[in-house]
């Protein structure tokens, strides 16, 4: 299943519904990453804070992948490439 995530506020809510969904405390998950359940909350509450390496961690332990998707430019989808014909 794939989740839009535009702001730190929907990371929030995913990660959070995530750990839930896994049947994971947030104790249960900091002993897995090495952190106390209250860096746990703060990473569930305000994702920004974390550095990108224990993101991938907590994401890794969630057993979800991360995916950039390239969108093209405004002025892209509305000029399009002319064709060669």
């Amino acid at each position: 299943m794939e989740y839009p995530v535009l702001t730190t506020a929907q990371l929030a809510l995913h990660l959070r519904s995530l750990r839930k969904a896994r049947g994971l405390t947030q104790t249960a998950l900091g002993e897995k990453l090495g952190l106390n359940q209250a860096r746990v909350g703060k990473i569930e509450r305000d994702p920004g804070s974390v550095s990108v390496r224990q993101l991938m961690q907590l994401l890794a332990l969630l057993e979800v992948r991360l995916s950039l998707v390239d969108q093209p430019h405004k002025a892209q989808r509305r000029n399009p490439e002319p064709r060669p014909w």
